[in-house]
């Protein structure tokens, strides 16, 4: 099992002496960081002594007198109005909303990662030059108390740092010049113990932390074609006892889905359990999780509209999201003669036939994965669908879809601040490989064991 923090190690990289001889992964969150009560250096950037006084920010250490500054309260507000509703995406208790702020309020760690996200998430989608200073002030306080924990720390134990480096993780999503995989990368020896879910309630702030680390890690993924950093068939599956259970017990499916298929280890036998999995979840679905309403057709159209699908909760989108992006990543990796194998997710007509094209299929999953996006048009669901749009996009042959799909992608951006630019880059340039080489489309697709 990962260590909770590499505190212990000789600072030797990229991987310490301690484990590399134990052989456990190496959660470096990051290079050491040097500030003062205003100013701090990081290997990102820094923000200048002067620059800071000049700004006055108060201070992390009190809280409850940072927020004495109208202007830090604003930030505070911002992030319950906000980003807030990114981490809540199927949590009936709204911890991040509601029981985050509230510890922030007397634990510095957590009231910096929250100021730093929402004067970061003002700076994207205002252009605030004021925001971005706060944000990167508040962020360099966050980093240098993540590095100072120990490993018998209350906050490990009671979710608060995993909270804390959820915030941080989006924090560097919208802030495109760190790299956005950093503290993903040390969250992962925060998230990946088993007590994040079998030894803590289902309410608890862990077990919340753990399904915003498990979706942010998919993000990646999804972005990347790459494995998981965790094992995601050691993680209990919830009881589906709530609705919001049957997007957590979809996250670990397609968690599965990821690590075999992108790490290469995908047999038949092993596409066909997989299969099964994602047949079994749509077949227990209950009739309140699917849509109550939907457009007639999912084919692409002459002039670009996307179809529309519309749910109860946002969390319901997304756990459809997830139960089609599976699918799309099975359809990639599956012979042929196998598509007929996958489930229909449509409840009024059979979307697969024997003679279905792989092509055909791929691009069907792919733009009713974007009309849930873009027909729920909430936040909360928009930012967990970035990753799927990422690698389903691909599959969109439709030229009218395509510029369709980029016009809303770059709506997004005012309202969540997320760097779309660099999606809709990505997904030109798949567009452009399928011009140049028609293959790229899926319809041969890699198969099993490529």
């Amino acid at each position: 099992m990962p260590r909770a923090l590499n505190n212990a190690g000789d600072e030797a990289t990229p991987v310490c002496g301690q484990c590399r001889k134990s052989g456990r992964y190496c959660a470096r969150l990051l290079k050491s960081f040097r500030f003062s009560a205003y100013s701090y250096q990081s290997g990102t950037g820094s923000l200048s002594k002067e620059a800071a006084e000049k700004r006055q920010f108060p201070s992390p250490e009190n809280p409850r007198d940072a927020l004495q500054s109208p202007d830090v309260a604003w930030y505070f507000h911002n992030y319950i109005a906000e980003p807030a509703k990114w981490y809540d995406l199927g949590d009936a208790s709204r911890l991040f909303a509601t029981w985050v702020p509230e510890l922030a309020l007397d634990e510095p760690l957590l009231f910096s990662a929250i100021v730093a996200l929402s004067a970061e998430h003002v700076s994207q989608t205002t252009k605030s030059k004021p925001a971005k200073a706060v944000a990167e002030f508040y962020h360099g306080h966050c980093v240098h108390r993540l590095i100072q924990l120990d490993e018998k720390t209350e906050l490990l134990r009671n979710g608060v740092a995993l909270a804390a480096v959820c915030l941080l993780r989006s924090y560097e999503i919208l802030n495109e010049d760190i790299d956005p995989n950093r503290h993903l990368q040390g969250a992962y020896s925060l998230a990946s113990c088993e007590d994040s879910i079998a030894a803590s309630p289902p309410g608890s702030l862990l077990a919340a932390g753990f399904w915003n680390y498990l979706r942010e890690d998919i993000t990646f993924s999804l972005f990347e074609s790459c494995p998981l950093k965790m094992d995601v068939t050691m993680a209990a599956a919830p009881s589906l006892t709530g609705d919001q259970d049957q997007l957590h017990s979809m996250t670990l499916i397609l968690g599965q889905v990821i690590n075999k298929a992108f790490g290469y280890q995908i047999s038949e036998p092993e596409w066909e359990r997989l299969v099964s999995m994602v047949q079994t979840w749509l077949d227990k679905l209950p009739s309140n999780v699917k849509p109550f309403s939907r457009s007639q057709s999912v084919t692409p159209s002459a002039v670009g509209e996307l179809p529309c699908f519309w749910f109860l909760q946002d969390f319901h989108a997304s756990a459809r999201q997830y139960a089609l992006i599976a699918l799309t990543i099975l359809a990639a990796f599956a012979p042929l003669n196998q598509l007929s194998m996958l489930p229909s997710v449509c409840d009024d007509a059979e979307l697969i036939t024997a003679d279905v094209s792989k092509g055909d299929l791929l691009e069907t999953y792919a733009i009713e994965i974007c009309g849930i996006a873009f027909t729920t048009n909430i936040p909360s669901v928009l930012v967990n669908s970035f990753g799927p749009i990422a690698y389903c996009g691909k599959f969109i042959r439709s030229e009218a879809t395509r510029q369709e799909v980029i016009r809303r992608l770059s709506a997004c951006k005012r309202s969540v601040g997320w760097p779309v630019e660099r999606l809709i880059s990505s997904l030109k340039d798949s567009w452009t490989a399928e011009l140049e080489s028609p293959s790229f489309s899926g319809e041969a697709g890699p198969g099993f064991g490529s």
